[in-house]
């Protein structure tokens, strides 16, 4: 058999460059692969830090009622969410979440009004949705029975249900149950907002006069004025998230809304802010508003 030593030298050096850009390829596919792992935690890490900055930085339930309730408006026993809604919530746990903090909200307006015997029996429905979501123990026997014992005193009643909440928040981020947070969230504002725009909707116009209507109005007004905050972290905070339909549906609802406080709003903030003396603020002026929040309600609470 005769060998070829400079042929066989070829189909060497040909073998181990061949191995050479294999490994090497192998190595980088590795490399990139880590790289990409690691880009990817790191903007989960982000996204979950910006998450957790807004819902804490996002205002209690009880804080839009009390607003209210300084302005000297009037309690409405209609405007809360009627607890007899609370059995059809029960098969689908996004409504129960939205309404978990929809009723949160209705608590701090009971509260604020002193209707402390009605916001009992609206933190049980509470404790029932929260443990829909499974996150019973922010609404377990102790925080019901410091609920009870406090009923005398509504600033503690406000700050339980706000306690209560954010203890379900924490529950459902640890969880990475970001959507369910989401919900709640979401539900707390509309409702809020709702409180706030129908206190307007509802005021009598024929009981004083323009002016008189205008030193009462303006004060409701800027509690509206200044939830917008709020309207753009919870857009922020949704776009996020996963988003399924329901969060999907959300924001475009929620878009529509922060269109209308660029146009409507702005334009009686301007005119608030302005001292204009002959302004004559007109619920008129927030028809599209008030409609708006009116129908994303009742979808939340159908």
């Amino acid at each position: 058999m005769i060998i070829n030593l400079k042929q066989t030298k070829t189909y060497f050096s040909l073998a181990v460059t061949a191995l050479f850009l294999y490994s090497c390829g192998d190595s980088g596919k590795k490399n990139a692969a880590s790289e990409k792992a690691a880009a990817f935690d790191k903007a989960e890490t982000k996204v979950i830090d910006e998450i957790d900055k807004v819902v804490h930085e996002l205002p209690p339930p009880s804080e839009v009622p009390y607003m209210l309730q300084a302005t000297g408006a009037d309690f409405n026993p209609a405007l809360p969410n009627s607890l007899e809604n609370a059995g059809k919530y029960q098969n689908s746990m996004d409504k129960s979440a939205l309404n978990l903090g929809g009723y949160a909200t209705d608590i701090g307006y009971l509260t604020s009004n002193d209707k402390t015997q009605e916001a009992l029996k609206y933190m049980e429905v509470c404790q029932k949705l929260a443990d829909k979501v499974g996150i019973s123990s922010a609404f377990d026997l102790d925080m019901m029975e410091r609920f009870e014992k406090n009923l005398g005193n509504k600033d503690s009643l406000s700050n339980l249900i706000n306690i209560a909440i954010t203890m379900a928040e924490d529950k459902l981020e640890d969880s990475d149950k970001l959507n369910m947070v989401a919900m709640i969230l979401s539900g707390s504002y509309i409702e809020g907002l709702y409180l706030s725009v129908m206190v307007i909707d509802t005021y009598p116009e024929d009981l004083l006069t323009e002016e008189s209507r205008n030193l009462i109005l303006e004060p409701l007004m800027r509690v509206i004025i200044e939830q917008e905050k709020s309207l753009i972290d919870i857009i922020a905070l949704l776009k996020d998230i996963e988003q399924d339909e329901i969060i999907a549906n959300i924001i475009a609802e929620f878009s529509i809304l922060r269109i209308l406080y660029d146009d409507d709003v702005a334009a009686i903030s301007e005119k608030i802010s302005g001292n204009d003396s002959k302004f004559v603020l007109k619920k008129e002026m927030l028809v599209d508003v008030i409609s708006e929040v009116k129908r994303i309600r009742a979808d939340m609470i159908k």
